[in-house]
């Protein structure tokens, strides 16, 4: 019998504004959420060890680990940082041992007496977990695999994360009872769930990347699909082109133009408007003409706001960073590498986007003021009962809280 398997959050700061509603192994990267991704090919996740504000945070794309409980310690510990993905067919190694790609730590491998001095004093957070793993000084082993370690790091790869989670997905033998589709390459490269409806003028382009239909989804008539592409669970795609390194979660509602995009469910883009390297949260709702731009006119490397200032991401692509419940209007440009944090409603009509926004801001195009809680709470109850989902109590708590520390939040231009 394998050792448990225990994955430690890294920062959540890098994965602003999607890990401030949930842990970093929740966030979707691929196909699934990075702990659905360590469970399905090392074995079920004991724990995951992240920060406490969002430790009671539901999980609806997957069914979540236990977080921020130690095993017993007998027989040693497999640990991983949440943000790796290790290459297909990597194991941990038997004796104990510090994993590093590229010579940063992203796993442990611990006998029983390391795993006892951990349980018998747990650390109090994923930093201070990451801490004593590094102090005990473990012989370091090299292995291969992509570490995302912030959230445009986590869209970056989602290309490869696609290619390599869609001999994983357990479809059906073969699309039967649906109309007649384009299907452009070889068609053990399309993935299809049970009750898929593709409608008529679908093209489905594979020759660059698999394609994967999860259960009920929907392809409307006249949609372009292009390789490597997910889409998940109920969700339905309306029309247009959704292009290659998408990936799109439970019960959503998207029309093209989209490319290398990650939406995590519930969400809406029901309208024209390009969307590209940009990752979404749960139920975001862009207004009609909603436009990110990923690319500056210089062709330079896109730096994005971190609170103390701004950091060069090294990708010449990358779009926008919308948290949870965010709403943008109709007409809205987002600027390149914008962050939008929870709860923020934005207007468009005046100019492009500030680069930053906190959570919970209410921007008219020129200036911003807070968003109230009640109408707030009211309008997000509405949007989840149209999904038949509810708001629960430590999801409010969570949310709550969020709402109280972003009133002091400053706006970054």
């Amino acid at each position: 019998m394998s050792a448990p398997l225990v994955l430690v959050d890294p920062d959540r700061e890098p994965f602003w504004p999607c890990a401030a509603t949930r842990p970093v192994a929740d966030l979707l990267a691929g196909t699934r959420p990075f702990h659905a991704r360590w469970a399905d090919r090392h074995g079920p996740v004991a724990s995951v060890v992240c920060d406490g504000a969002v430790a009671e945070a539901p999980s609806r794309i997957s069914v979540p680990p236990p977080r921020n409980t130690w095993p017993g310690p007998e027989g040693g510990w497999r640990v991983a940082l949440s943000c790796w993905v290790p290459r297909a067919g990597w194991t941990f190694p038997g004796e104990p041992a510090e994993i590093r790609v590229g010579g940063s730590a992203v796993g442990w491998r611990i006998d029983e007496a390391g795993a006892r001095e951990l349980a018998d004093d747990p650390p109090a957070s994923p930093a201070a977990a990451r801490e004593r793993l590094a102090d005990l000084g473990l012989p370091p082993v090299e292995a291969e695999g992509v570490v995302c370690d912030t959230i445009w790091a986590t869209m970056a790869a989602n290309p490869e994360l696609l290619v390599t989670d869609a001999p994983d997905f357990e479809g059906e033998d073969a699309v039967a009872g649906v109309d007649p589709f384009a299907l452009l390459g070889d068609p053990a490269d399309l993935e299809v769930g049970a009750g898929v409806a593709i409608g008529p003028f679908v093209e489905l382009d594979v020759r660059d990347g698999p394609i994967v239909l999860d259960r009920g989804v929907r392809i409307d008539s006249h949609s372009r699909l292009r390789g490597p592409l997910y889409v998940g669970p109920d969700s339905r795609v309306l029309g247009g082109a959704i292009g290659e390194g998408t990936s799109i979660g439970p019960r959503c509602k998207v029309r093209g133009e989209m490319e290398q995009t990650l939406v995590h469910g519930f969400s809406n883009k029901a309208h024209a408007g390009f969307v590209g390297h940009s990752v979404l949260g749960e139920w975001v709702n862009l207004g009609a003409g909603t436009i990110t731009s990923d690319l500056k006119n210089t062709y330079g490397p896109v730096r994005v706001e971190r609170v103390d200032g701004r950091t060069d991401t090294g990708l010449i692509k990358v779009g926008a960073f919308l948290g949870d419940h965010v709403k943008t209007g109709i007409g809205t440009l987002l600027a390149t590498g914008v962050r939008i944090g929870v709860g923020t409603h934005l207007f468009g009509g005046r100019g492009v986007s500030p680069r930053r926004l906190p959570d919970f801001s209410w921007h008219d195009g020129r200036e911003r003021s807070g968003v109230e809680w009640e109408p707030f709470e009211r309008s997000a109850r509405r949007a989840m009962a149209r999904r038949e989902e509810s708001l629960g109590e430590a999801e409010l708590a969570m949310l709550r809280a969020l709402h109280a520390g972003a009133g002091s939040a400053a706006v970054r231009r």
